[in-house]
């Protein structure tokens, strides 16, 4: 278990495990909606999965991306003062140039891979599809009709391409 100071510090893995909408210790509370949950996994949950995954992937890279430039950032402060203090050196200055320049790329790269606007838009995806289930479990609005599969898997497609299901 890590400390609660370093929960939300990034991994050096990116996590592979997406905690499911209802666990089944709570579905077994609930054993006439058992055809429901059935439709839920068969529709819903492979999409949730994946945007859930995806999600925690790019949040994981973005924070490791920030750290890393705080780390650099750090770095390059202090080798900047053992620059003034060492002027007769030369390897400190050599040493802040390039890490400087390894800095400036990884802080391109942040931007160019542009992986918070992706976590956010995978977290989205992912909150929609898990609202799908409470709404189809509800059986109200487009899931309260004869269709509520058919209206359940459009659903799942839009959400899949970013759009708001009708």
């Amino acid at each position: 278990m890590r400390p609660r100071m370093l929960v939300r510090f990034p991994t050096v893995r990116a996590p592979a495990v997406s905690w499911p909408v209802i666990p089944d210790h709570k579905r077994v509370s609930y054993p006439s909606l058992a055809p429901d949950f059935q439709v839920l996994d068969r529709e819903v949950t492979a999409a949730f999965v994946e945007a859930d995954l995806a999600a925690l992937r790019r949040q994981n890279r973005y924070r490791r991306q920030q750290v890393i430039i705080l780390l650099g950032s750090a770095a390059l402060t202090g080798l900047g003062g053992l620059q003034a203090l060492c002027a007769d050196q030369h390897w400190p200055g050599l040493l802040l140039a390039v890490l400087g320049v390894l800095l400036a790329a990884t802080g391109r790269a942040t931007r160019e891979l542009d992986d918070l606007n992706g976590y956010l838009t995978e977290r989205v995806k992912a909150e929609r599809l898990r609202a799908l289930h409470f709404l189809f479990l509800s059986r109200t609005g487009p899931y309260a009709g004869a269709d509520r599969e058919a209206d359940l898997r459009r659903a799942v497609v839009a959400i899949r391409f970013g759009k708001e299901p009708t």
